[in-house]
């Protein structure tokens, strides 16, 4: 059984137009990137990524 506060369980629970912020520490910055790419192939959803320099952090937004 997956944990519930995993990335990719964060990531699959997104519905269109929500986003989480993770931060970069806890992750590193291929790690998030790669999660929205793969999930997104793996569902069939549209993911963006941003980042945010000042709080060392991304973004990750379901769009489709």
């Amino acid at each position: 059984m997956e944990n519930a506060n995993s990335l990719r369980a964060q990531v699959i629970d997104l519905q269109v137009g929500q986003s989480i912020t993770i931060p970069l520490d806890r992750y590193g910055y291929t790690t998030i990137r790669s999660y929205a790419s793969d999930l997104g192939f793996a569902f069939n959803r549209k993911y963006t990524t941003s980042r945010n320099k000042a709080e060392r952090s991304y973004t990750i937004t379901r769009i489709s």
